[in-house]
């Protein structure tokens, strides 16, 4: 299996594929109807340790720290 971690944890014009959301079906509801779901290919474009900001397609998505923990992300697809 590839290696994960969380996506927080990734440096700023990284991209990286979501492998798995470790969070309650609230929040995964939540990040779907942002167009974050497994198999999601995102572009890291702040990461501060605090808040992010992701591009998925033409998109631009913020985050908070608390959520971007509960993503786990991959390099590769």
């Amino acid at each position: 299996m590839l290696n994960t971690s969380p996506l927080i944890s990734h440096q700023e014009s990284s991209h990286v594929y979501v492998k798995k959301i470790v969070s309650d079906c609230k929040t995964q509801v939540r990040l779907l109807g942002l167009g974050i779901g497994i198999g999601s290919y995102l572009q890291i474009l702040r990461n501060r340790g605090g808040d992010m900001v992701l591009a998925n397609n033409n998109s631009r998505i913020s985050l908070g720290r608390s959520i971007a923990e509960k993503i786990l992300v991959s390099d590769e697809h």
